[in-house]
């Protein structure tokens, strides 16, 4: 849980109030194109603004196993500067 917290909202823990909360954690489809199976986009986040974006994907067994490889090789926020296609077609423009 620790893990995914860091992953979509670059913190380890919850507030103790709801009133604590910035924005409301959202899941926003990703539309980006699937070249094959084994091709799956792995999922991304912004942790600024709380949100998970997810492609399509054929089953729950997939979502599950891209979701945890994500989660568990993240790193760095360094790439928050490039902004997903979902960001991109709600009309966010980079610098």
């Amino acid at each position: 849980r620790k893990l995914f917290l860091q992953f979509v909202w670059a913190r380890n823990r919850l507030p103790l109030k709801e009133s604590d909360f910035d924005a409301p954690f959202k899941i926003q489809k990703d539309n980006k194109t699937v070249g094959s199976e084994e091709d799956y986009p792995l999922p991304s986040a912004s942790t600024c603004f709380f949100s998970l974006s997810l492609p399509e994907y054929p089953d729950k067994e997939v979502l599950k196993q891209k979701l945890i490889f994500a989660i568990e090789n993240v790193t760095t926020m360094e790439s928050d500067y490039v902004t997903n296609d979902v960001e991109i077609s709600e009309g966010w423009r980079g610098l």
